[in-house]
């Protein structure tokens, strides 16, 4: 009998030993969880996020595609350097005339290089880290908040509205009709906005900034979209 209960404690403790190569329990260490997105990367599809992670590659293409208009984009003054942005880059609140220059590789005949007249777009915000851009003229009509994001540039988050006075689509009710872009300061009272081109095609539309003399500026602003709301 004796025996028998030796054998039985043996093996109760053998089952009790660590195993080689095992970790003991306290040891274990879960991995960190990657801090909560902020800001529009809190708004932002990751396809999105991926597009104004790398504009520059996409800037460059772009370029490429259209080499033969060297004069042309030349004679931009800047709007079409990448490296132009400026600090301080917040857009005053107001009328701005905005023209549009579109670079890439576009299907079909149309040329990698095209410059658009003068439209009207609008800025409203009483924050400096939080304004309203609305295109206001124009068959494409592009509007949505823009985030401050560090010292030299605004993300856009927003739409393509389908009328100008409408009830201003938000980014992400929509997702097809979505644009996300980069707002920099590139001169006094210069700025631009950089919209990369959903699809395969890579190309950018690039919207130039200026504002309107005060005596011109419309006596009512366009409709405020809501802003989007992140919930944790």
């Amino acid at each position: 009998m004796k025996l028998l209960f030796s054998l039985a404690a043996l093996a109760v403790l053998s089952a009790c030993a660590p195993r080689a190569g095992a970790v003991p329990e306290a040891e274990l260490v879960s991995a960190p969880e990657a801090p909560p997105q902020t800001g529009w990367r809190a708004i932002v599809s990751p396809e999105d996020g991926d597009r104004i992670d790398h504009l520059p590659d996409l800037w460059a293409s772009a370029l490429a595609a259209a080499q033969r208009h060297a004069r042309q984009i030349a004679r931009e003054d800047g709007l079409l350097a990448p490296q132009a942005a400026r600090n301080h880059p917040a857009l005053p609140p107001g009328s701005y005339h905005c023209r549009l220059v579109r670079i890439g590789a576009a299907q079909g005949r149309e040329p990698a290089f095209r410059a658009f007249p003068d439209f009207f777009c609008h800025i409203r915000g009483d924050r400096s880290d939080s304004l309203f851009f609305t295109k206001q003229t124009g068959t494409e009509l592009p509007g949505g908040w823009l985030h401050a994001d560090g010292d030299r540039r605004f993300v856009l988050t927003g739409a393509k509205q389908y009328r100008v006075g409408g009830e201003p689509l938000v980014y992400g009710s929509e997702p097809d009709r979505d644009v996300v872009g980069v707002a920099e300061r590139i001169g006094p009272f210069r700025w631009r906005l950089v919209l990369p081109w959903r699809g395969a095609q890579a190309g950018l539309d690039v919207y130039e900034l200026t504002p309107v003399a005060p005596e011109q500026q419309a006596a009512e602003p366009p409709p405020l979209a809501p802003q989007v709301t992140v919930t944790p």
